[in-house]
């Protein structure tokens, strides 16, 4: 299977680019928050789809395809010593195996804690994690759920940051598109934590 570029082979090009000119050039990487916000969707979108009956091959399911912004142009410079800057958009890959079989294991954990979110046991933080909540029947097995599930995130965010070389500082930018996507996705009566930290129920 061919590998798409990923930042490394664009900021390489550009690179190449700017020697062959021999003009100095300064790169800017950066993800923006909407291009992390659809990754985070589309892996949302693939957890929440229903899995193949009892009896049937599991088929990896479709994803739309991840798209990259054009780089910006930069404006020439007005003398030759001068530098430019070239802003870079990296494509987002989020179909790496690590998320790929996380991703499936947390669908087949959905069913059940869907169960314990209605009960009103489980609710979504503002970091993309599930919290205990005091909710009717609870039980260890809520709780054995939830910590199933939150490692399961886990590796997604660290999965999906190392295959698109984001840096650590976005760590909570990352975590808060994820949390974005679960709670646009949240039913009616789900327990929300607001980015004030507050917690209210979905209406």
């Amino acid at each position: 299977m061919t590998r798409r570029a990923g930042p490394r082979a664009a900021v390489l090009a550009a690179l190449v680019t700017a020697t062959a000119a021999c003009v100095p050039v300064t790169v800017n990487i950066s993800f923006p928050q909407e291009k992390l916000d659809t990754a985070a969707k589309q892996i949302e979108d693939i957890t929440a789809q229903t899995g193949p009956q009892p009896g049937q091959a599991a088929t990896p399911p479709a994803t739309a395809p991840t798209t990259t912004a054009p780089a910006a142009t930069p404006q020439q410079p007005p003398a030759a010593t001068q530098g430019r800057t070239v802003d870079v958009t990296p494509r987002i890959d989020t179909r790496s195996p690590e998320v790929v079989k996380a991703t499936q294991s947390r669908r087949e954990r959905r069913p059940a804690l869907r169960e314990w979110k209605e009960r009103g046991c489980l609710g979504e933080t503002n970091q993309g994690l599930l919290e205990a909540r005091t909710g009717e029947g609870c039980t260890a097995e809520a709780l054995e759920l939830m910590r199933a599930e939150n490692a399961d995130r886990g590796v997604i965010y660290q999965a999906f940051m190392k295959e698109n070389n984001i840096p650590a500082s976005d760590t909570e930018r990352v975590r808060s598109a994820f949390a974005k996507a679960r709670q646009e996705r949240a039913r009616p009566g789900d327990w929300l934590q607001l980015a004030d930290g507050q917690w209210v129920k979905k209406e």
